[in-house]
């Protein structure tokens, strides 16, 4: 290889080089476009979901079944389920109370209006449901027996 075609390859390894590297510059400008739009999208989801959690959590929440609903529960052998139905719904709020902790910090916010619910021991839960349910079931049944013992001293 003489001299000239050496400097003809290290020319050409130059400019390659050189498209490499602008190439690369453009590519990480780009990158750095989309981090940048993908950041702002968040952002503006952040600032949505903050809007919505209370409506959100609202649905996920549902309502603790009554101790009427409870006593029939406990009757029909179904309490257990409705407990981990409601310990599930709690969890689930405290998985959105969670995000939107970090929603509130990606946006700079205060999370100290974000409440963090407390634990609540499943044993201990399901043994409050059933003193509930088992208190219903026999205020419930005890009226029966008296309204049925009473029916005929009524006078319609």
């Amino acid at each position: 290889m003489t001299a000239i075609d050496l400097e003809k390859a290290l020319k050409a390894a130059e400019v390659a080089a050189a498209k490499l590297a602008e190439a690369e510059a453009i590519e990480a400008a780009r990158q750095a476009e989309k981090a940048a739009e993908r950041a702002q999208k968040e952002r503006e989801l952040a600032a949505q979901f903050l809007k919505d959690r209370m409506e959100i959590e609202a649905q996920v929440r549902g309502e603790k079944p009554s101790a009427d609903e409870m006593a029939t529960a406990l009757e029909a052998g179904t309490l257990n389920g409705l407990v981990v139905d409601y310990l599930a719904r709690r969890d689930a709020v405290d998985s959105i109370r969670a995000h939107a902790h970090y929603c509130a910090t990606l946006l700079g916010d205060d999370t100290c209006n974000i409440p963090d619910l407390r634990y609540v021991d499943p044993v201990e839960e399901l043994r409050r449901w059933q003193e509930d349910a088992m208190y219903a079931l026999r205020r419930r049944r005890g009226d029966s027996l008296v309204a049925e013992a009473l029916a005929a001293y009524k006078v319609d």
